[in-house]
């Protein structure tokens, strides 16, 4: 039987082949026929009228999504599995894995996601809109002048170590990618779906565990007999580690569910997962707000090293500033007097 996680590492391998026989045959061969396939080309493109590389990439991801939820993000995507690398290579040094921190700051990759379209995008067309669209694959050359060696080494320390270190497993994916919003808003529909397969579920929360994504997968099989949550990226761990096989990836729902000592054991799971608190909205609201404030006075402007490092610096500092203020906030409420009348 064909492992599925070996599966999922050759997909990410050959995409980073396919990227480097692209870029080798654009600078070293000079045969320009296919451009750049990055998100900044599809929105280069759309703003200037013209249908290139990017566009075709990202419309077949889009329609992805639509069908299998964010497999994208599970199985192609290079900096998703820069990511896991970076994790295995962790534990294998006997490094202590951080412990998983739950965050709830859904909001911050649709921030970003929003940002991202109306610089590239919204901007030029308010400017004035193409009269005509043209497709034309080699619109944008693969590099793009858009990454420096140093935004690159920031960015592979930054989003990688640094935020695995501060905020847990797949930081990036679960807190700041724009790339990951979008393809929440078009894997709504994600006709494929992580379901209960038969009746054998035993509530052993196995399932949750191997989740990087942090997904409260047996709560949503108890609740819906399928995982819902835009999260899901189908990387299909839980699949693969379920000790009963009762969880596979199809399209049709089948009429089965959890026994009630399963379910009760997903009860007790989910409730140990943390709620929806004033820390998270607090942070979720700074973060917005200071990034807008920046955005709007011309942070677009600046250098690549400085817009990269911005990203996840400003998390980091304004995860430190709430904590703080909570952490002050609490020593004075323990310190107060208690009045007896």
């Amino acid at each position: 039987m064909v492992n599925v996680q070996n599966l999922r590492t050759l997909s990410r391998v050959a995409l980073i082949l396919l990227m480097a026989v692209h870029v080798a045959t654009w600078y070293l061969l000079g045969i320009h026929a296919v451009g750049s396939i990055g998100i900044e080309a599809l929105f280069s493109g759309l703003s200037r009228g013209v249908f290139n590389a990017g566009f075709v990439f990202w419309i077949l991801v889009l329609v992805s999504a639509v069908i299998l939820g964010r497999t994208f993000c599970g199985w192609f995507c290079w900096f998703g599995g820069y990511l896991e690398m970076v994790e295995w290579g962790i534990g294998s040094l006997k490094i202590k894995i951080p412990r998983r921190m739950l965050l709830y700051l859904g909001v911050i990759p649709f921030v970003s996601l929003a940002l991202k379209v109306y610089n590239s995008l919204i901007v030029n067309w308010i400017q004035g809109f193409p009269t005509t669209f043209t497709f034309q694959l080699a619109d944008v050359e693969p590099w793009g002048g858009q990454q420096t060696g140093i935004s690159i080494l920031i960015t592979l320390i930054m989003f990688g170590p640094v935020l695995f270190f501060a905020f847990g497993r797949r930081a990036w994916c679960r807190y700041l990618c724009p790339i990951g919003a979008l393809l929440k808003i078009f894997g709504i529909v994600g006709l494929c779906k992580v379901r209960l397969v038969n009746d054998n579920c035993n509530g052993c929360g196995t399932c949750n565990r191997t989740c990087d994504m942090q997904v409260d997968v047996l709560g949503e099989l108890k609740t819906h007999g399928e995982v819902l949550s835009s999260n899901c990226i189908r990387c299909l761990k839980c699949t693969n580690e379920c000790p009963t096989g009762a969880i596979g990836f199809n399209f049709n729902r089948k009429e089965t569910s959890l026994s009630d000592d399963a379910s009760s054991k997903a009860e007790r799971i989910s409730l140990k997962r943390r709620r929806l608190s004033a820390f998270d909205i607090a942070l979720t609201s700074l973060w917005a707000s200071i990034m807008m404030i920046f955005f709007f006075l011309g942070f677009q402007s600046s250098s690549q090293e400085i817009k990269v490092l911005m990203t996840p610096g400003l998390l980091l500092v304004t995860f430190g500033l709430v904590w703080i203020v909570q952490k002050a906030w609490s020593r004075n409420k323990i310190s107060e007097p208690t009045h007896f009348q």
